[in-house]
């Protein structure tokens, strides 16, 4: 029996900040009539459907498809996601992304074979991760259209693509400390040292870079973004691909859009009960809290951590500091927090701080945190996602940027007039007299002020993006639009050709390719 509806395949990238809003896009799919099947592994399909919240009982058509896990060698079995590896490991989670080509494409094959006989159809699209354009090569095999699912924003996705080209080519110019990126970009960028990763252009990052040159492959790009944030890159992206650009973002739970959050399942589980933030939260004036967290996948060295806790306790402000500790792969207990406060803050710095600061050795409910009155400054890496919270909840940012689009985002952030740097790089040593200035700066003098006016006004673009003939909700129908066409053409070719469908060559260009003639 031939499904009702449109068919489309998502497969994210094996770590929590890439899958995360792309299961937040797969819920707005579902809730506009899609079905869906989301591709992952064993261990990372507990965590992914916890990310679904009420999504999955409530009558959405979304589905989980296990393929199997790749061995990798140096890789721990049920070790399947980057937050779960020390940082210095990371490129064997890349290296499992990269070996999940053979069986998804396996997945595929048979799920086409069985078409007329399985109730969902066959897939009419595959949206894959900007890291992963293999991807995109077995949908080509099958004759599927394929979209990339864009996890950086336009502008840092644009400079990234630049740096690669550029060093590819062997084409970068220098000019003292500066940095001059120019290939594929609207006008040549001029970058300070402390605006480029310092590790951007070895070899392992250079080859991490380099998998976004699937760009110019696919239908086209679906972006986590809104056009009034980064309007001009987001152009740039269209006339760069000669595809349709789709920007849809800020991509977070509904309830962000309103005020207070409660009760966030966003990330892994919360290692403090959210009652107990809220009701220290409460206990704060309004705008007077500096956040600080530097996501899944950035952990602060002994000597980073001792730094900043002086600098927070020299400046008197009050705080909620979410710590997390580099993870072991080998088998074993982590340590207690009684030994982790040993070793990450000065001593006697959590009695000292009791009444002002919040120390939260794991995870947080970050958004419920953000969107508290009494926040007033999110101290951040810069990851693609925390920044568009921070924007979404009209809170300014103080950024210290670790890795390869983390220091455009920072870039972005400043120039915007909602941010301002404390930190150049990831092996940076905070300055105890430059955080006390930085904290108050945005907490207490007038300087603050003004950048909470200019959060306060990318809160409102944000929120006016995803209503009713904002920007980025009318993308989202569009593009829903060309996926239903897909399905049509599906079900016209079914009906002329056979039992079992095939695409026949010289069709596919006519009908199998979305649109690039519309732009919003």
């Amino acid at each position: 029996m031939m499904s009702e509806k449109a068919h489309v395949v998502a497969v994210p990238f094996p770590a929590l900040g890439h899958a995360i809003p792309l299961l937040d896009f797969v819920k707005q799919l579902a809730s506009h009539g899609l079905t869906v099947s989301c591709v992952t592994t064993a261990a990372n399909l507990p965590r992914l459907q916890n990310q679904m919240g009420n999504a999955l009982s409530s009558g959405l058509d979304i589905h989980f498809v296990v393929i199997p896990t790749p061995v990798v060698e140096g890789l721990p079995e049920g070790i399947e996601s980057f937050d779960k590896v020390p940082t210095e490991q990371c490129n064997l989670i890349f290296d499992l992304a990269s070996a999940l080509e053979h069986p998804f494409d396996r997945w595929l094959e048979g799920v086409l074979e069985k078409e007329g006989l399985e109730e969902r159809g066959a897939p009419v699209c595959v949206i894959n991760d900007v890291l992963l354009g293999w991807s995109m090569d077995v949908s080509k095999r099958h004759n599927i259209p394929s979209v990339v699912f864009d996890t950086y924003g336009a502008f840092g996705l644009s400079l990234l693509n630049s740096a690669w080209l550029s060093a590819s080519q062997n084409v970068l110019k220098q000019e003292g400390e500066t940095l001059v990126l120019s290939l594929d970009l609207p006008a040549p960028m001029r970058l300070e040292k402390h605006e480029i990763d310092a590790g951007l252009f070895d070899p392992f990052m250079m080859s991490i870079i380099g998998r976004l040159q699937s760009l110019n492959q696919g239908s086209g790009m679906l972006v986590n973004t809104f056009e009034e944030l980064e309007d001009d890159y987001l152009q740039h992206l269209r006339n760069l691909t000669g595809k349709m650009v789709w920007s849809i973002g800020p991509l977070l739970p509904r309830n962000c859009f309103g005020g207070a959050v409660k009760g966030s399942s966003r990330g892994k589980m919360a290692d403090i009960g959210e009652e107990e933030l809220v009701r220290f939260l409460d206990s704060q004036r309004s705008c007077s809290v500096v956040y600080i967290s530097f996501g899944s996948q950035t952990f602060l060295t002994e000597e980073q951590s001792k730094a900043l806790a002086s600098g927070l306790e020299a400046s008197g402000q009050p705080f909620i500091w979410a710590i997390k500790v580099s993870p072991k792969m080998e088998s074993g207990t982590s340590d207690a927090p009684i030994d982790l406060a040993r070793t990450y803050l000065p001593e006697g710095f959590l009695e000292r701080t009791k009444n002002r600061g919040l120390v939260i050795w794991g995870w947080v409910p970050q958004l419920v945190i953000l969107s508290h009155p009494s926040a007033g400054a999110f101290m951040s890496h810069c990851g693609w996602n925390s920044m568009l919270e921070s924007v979404t909840l009209g809170v300014p940012l103080i950024t210290w940027p670790m890795y390869a689009d983390q220091h455009f985002n920072s870039k972005l952030a400043v120039e915007s007039g909602n941010g301002i740097q404390l930190c150049e790089h990831r092996t940076g040593i905070p300055d105890m007299h430059r955080v006390k200035e930085v904290l108050n700066l945005v907490l207490v003098e007038e300087k603050g002020k003004e950048m909470k006016r200019v959060a306060e006004k990318l809160k409102s673009m944000a929120r006016k993006a995803v209503e009713y003939g904002g920007s980025s909700k009318a993308n989202l129908q569009d593009f829903v639009s060309e996926i239903q066409k897909l399905e049509m053409a599906r079900k016209s070719i079914a009906r002329r050709a056979y039992s079992k469908p095939q695409i026949q060559e010289d069709f596919v260009p006519e009908i199998y390719q979305l649109s690039v003639s519309k732009t919003i």
